[in-house]
């Protein structure tokens, strides 16, 4: 939470030492902590709990690499604190897991859903949305999945700034669009949706090495994040066509003023986080 670092421990059974003490890193939204562990005997059928997870509102990932370099992986939340080493993970779990994950990402991003509100702005139903949508989606798959198997790379600095100006830039077309005006975005919105899509894929993809991936299981796991940032994207727009379907919301909905006034507040926002990230990347 800012500067402050969540009150959370991890408790380890009693006759495990930590070997090489702990290791903490900051990325982003996660604080990542390593440690190694010597234990008389085998962890199997023992636990590992987070306590003061259960006071929070946060998730806390837990992956252990066994001696083997067998890979375990799962979730705690703050309803399941404890983490079982008797039972084994299965891939339904690594689904289950990495599924929350994607979906919790982009719930939280913000910036990727002002993206997505600019596009519903842009075009406010019928097939051009749909394969907008479509578009966006496919983009960012397509660079998600290029960038988490290192197959491309580009400075995550540069990407958080280019994601920012293609909000701008999407919002400056909604407001044109509700002025009258028209042009090739509102015509081929799939053109554009798609080419922003791959920024945005990059911006996934930094997230999801942040968390870390199992080797055992690694193409599940990565289906099932992009699937969760999906159906997180879709969430977010079924929620915004429920907000939007009373009647007396309707005169608004048709009303220029009221649109033009949503796109100005978007681009205003990525503006500012554009010259923020540049001030940062600096």
């Amino acid at each position: 939470m800012g500067e402050k670092q969540l009150a959370l421990k991890a408790q380890f059974p009693t006759d495990c030492v930590i070997s090489n003490g702990l290791r903490r890193i900051e990325q982003n939204q996660f604080a990542i902590e390593t440690w190694r562990l010597d234990c008389p005997t085998s962890l199997r059928g023992r636990s590992l709990s987070i306590g003061g997870l259960e006071k929070t509102l946060t998730d806390v990932l837990v992956r252990v690499q066994w001696l083997d370099s067998s890979i375990l992986m799962t979730r705690l939340m703050p309803e399941k604190t404890r983490l079982d080493f008797s039972k084994e993970e299965t891939r339904g779990g690594i689904a289950q897991t990495y599924l929350g994950l994607g979906v919790q990402h982009i719930l939280g991003g913000i910036d990727h859903l002002m993206f997505v509100l600019a596009v519903l702005l842009l075009i406010t139903g019928g097939r051009k949305l749909f394969w907008a949508i479509t578009a966006f989606t496919l983009g960012h798959s397509i660079t998600l999945t290029l960038a988490t198997l290192d197959i491309v790379r580009l400075d995550p600095s540069l990407i958080e700034i280019l994601i920012a100006l293609s909000i701008v830039l999407m919002a400056y077309e909604a407001t044109r669009r509700w002025q009258g005006h028209s042009g090739l975005t509102l015509q081929f919105p799939w053109v554009v949706t798609f080419s922003f899509g791959l920024l945005h894929g990059f911006g996934f993809a930094g997230a999801l090495r942040n968390i870390g991936l199992p080797q055992t299981d690694f193409p599940i796991a990565l289906l099932f994040f992009n699937v969760g940032v999906e159906v997180g994207q879709l969430l977010f727009i079924a929620a915004i066509f429920v907000l939007v379907a009373p009647p007396f919301i309707k005169p608004y909905r048709q009303s220029p003023v009221p649109m033009m006034l949503a796109g100005y507040g978007i681009g205003i926002m990525a503006v500012f986080w554009t010259l923020q990230r540049v001030a940062l990347a600096a």
